[in-house]
């Protein structure tokens, strides 16, 4: 792999994390804010409100979406490297397998978790 697409996907890395904590902040922060306003306005802030506040996200609940980008991203990554042609179709099938596996594992997870909860 040539050490500009490697450093691509390095910088894409830390910028998709970068980004997942900023959201996660911004988050936390409106639910603050809110309350915040709640107290000041005078209404009662009940221990109920409190944590729904703090509640996140379920997790797995975007094992669906996330599994089917990925999956997108492999078919994208495979045909790219069809319509390239020469040598990189292997490489880019190659790479294509990462995204596809993992999809696949996210999408299974959230088989085995329907079937765990209709048990």
């Amino acid at each position: 792999m040539e050490a500009d697409i490697a450093g691509f996907i390095m910088v894409g890395l830390v910028t998709a994390f970068v980004a997942g904590q900023v959201f996660r902040t911004l988050r936390t922060y409106s639910a603050q804010k809110t309350l915040r306003e709640a107290i000041t306005r005078g209404v009662p802030v009940t221990p109920e409100m409190l944590v729904e506040a703090e509640k996140s996200a379920e997790p797995g609940a975007n094992d669906l979406r996330n599994g089917m980008v990925l999956i997108a991203l492999a078919l994208a990554i495979a045909g790219f490297g069809l319509i390239e042609g020469g040598s990189s179709i292997k490489e880019t099938m190659g790479i294509a397998l990462f995204p596809l596996f993992v999809g696949v594992a996210l999408l299974l997870r959230v088989r085995m978790r329907q079937t765990k909860g209709e048990a």
